[in-house]
């Protein structure tokens, strides 16, 4: 029997971190989609104004991802992973107190920092599960749970809030948050993600010492060491991912309106369900593709069907085509970000793991997060249809600049033929 036959996936842990990360991502995604909305009918935000009150959260998710990485072993995971579950609880029960526009933007700036600190933490934990013979398949299985959040929250979202109001949308988002937690306070973490006490003698030593440094007059300002906070074996393979993310984010923030401009609102509604089965259809077999033949065989189809899937997208004027470019864009983002990620904790040292799934984050962040604000400059100049037009331009870029750091022979390579040594 094969190393591979051998290595188990579905642990008990591996299921429970995989719904902890799926419950995290319906409370976001149910959220994100009409916290915009929201500000400007409760309290009659401008639409700069409302905008902001949903990037902002992506402010603080980028935050605690910088924070959690470095500071995860020392605290102890499931620690710091039950620490952002209960920040999440409670962020998520203050949008009920309906407190104003300037606490809105504070809630929503601290929910997101829950939420990063959860999503890199949890995303630390499963991976380290996952055996390293199995790494794309179980990976490509985890990341099923940010596919189906993508999925169900946003349905949720607009459903709840147009037939039944938002308090009833976010009662049902803090109960989300809370199932979370009660899954999070199950998982058992391995023994190496925990913090041991001779750690934590060692901490308290060199803060001693420090200390005694400084009452000697020997004190020195430390120097800002970017590699505290990201990992730079990742950056290459996160570098080219964060594109395809900022072509992504034109479908969050302007399907809707695309759709309602075309006449095409109703097949909008069944967008990203459609996107959502492309992805679970896909990802078991990508999964195992990549542990066997590796990240190209996966990644360039993954490229191509999001470029043609936007491309599609730029043109459509019938339901059947636009869930057609649903289906095609469904496998190539899930597949970028589940194979990308799968590089990127191959790639890292494992005593870096945390940081390695930070930092893939930070840059898939960042590609969302200026998303909005930069396509939202350019939309009234390009009109709907050319600005996907422009993405699918810009994800051509993406597939070109994969491809150059993937035929590289350097470190990238060797790491990943070392993992695969017994």
């Amino acid at each position: 029997m094969s190393t591979a036959a051998q290595a188990r996936l579905w642990t008990k842990d591996f299921t429970l971190g995989t719904a902890v990360n799926f419950l995290l991502m319906v409370n976001y995604y149910g959220l994100m989609v009409v916290v915009a909305d929201y500000a400007m009918k409760t309290y009659d935000a401008p639409a700069a104004t409302a905008g902001l009150a949903a990037s902002i959260f992506i402010i603080g998710a980028l935050a605690a991802r910088l924070v959690s990485g470095r500071i995860m072993d020392k605290v102890g995971r499931k620690r710091l992973l039950v620490a952002g579950a209960i920040g999440e609880v409670v962020f998520s029960v203050l949008y009920l107190a309906g407190l104003g526009l300037a606490p809105l933007f504070a809630i929503r700036l601290l929910h997101g920092f829950a939420y990063g600190v959860c999503s890199t933490t949890i995303g630390t934990i499963v991976t380290a599960l996952v055996p390293d013979s199995r790494k794309g398949e179980g990976v490509g299985y985890y990341m099923l749970s940010v596919t189906l959040g993508a999925a169900i929250g946003p349905f949720l979202g607009m459903f709840l809030s147009q037939n039944a109001g938002f308090f009833p949308l976010f009662v049902t988002t803090a109960v989300v948050a809370g199932l979370s937690l009660l899954a999070a306070a199950q998982l058992k973490v391995p023994e190496a993600a925990q913090e041991s006490d001779e750690d934590i003698e060692e901490a308290a030593e060199e803060i001693a010492r420090d200390e005694r440094d400084e009452r000697a007059g020997d004190f020195r300002v430390p120097r800002f060491d970017l590699g505290n906070y990201l990992e730079s074996s990742v950056l290459p393979i996160g570098a080219v991912c964060a594109p395809l993310f900022f072509c992504y984010s034109s479908l969050l923030a302007f399907l809707t309106p695309f759709a309602a401009e075309s006449g095409l609102a109703q097949p909008a509604s069944f967008f990203f369900v459609v996107y959502a089965v492309a992805t679970f259809v896909t990802r078991p077999f990508t999964g195992k593709l990549f542990d066997r033949k590796g990240d190209r065989v996966v990644m360039v189809p993954a490229f191509v069907a999001f470029i043609v899937g936007m491309g599609l997208l730029a043109t459509v004027y019938r339901p059947a085509a636009m869930l057609i470019a649903a289906a095609l864009l469904g496998f190539g983002v899930g597949t970028v970000q589940a194979s990308g990620l799968a590089l990127a904790v191959r790639i890292a040292p494992d005593e870096r793991l945390g940081l390695a799934n930070s930092t893939f984050y930070i840059l898939l962040d960042v590609g969302v997060g200026l998303g909005p604000l930069l396509l939202g400059l350019v939309q009234p100049v390009l009109g709907f249809r050319g600005l996907f037009e422009a993405m699918s331009l810009v994800a051509i870029v993406a597939l070109a600049a994969y491809l150059f750091v993937s035929r590289k022979r350097g470190t990238m390579r060797r790491r990943l033929k070392e993992a695969d040594e017994p």
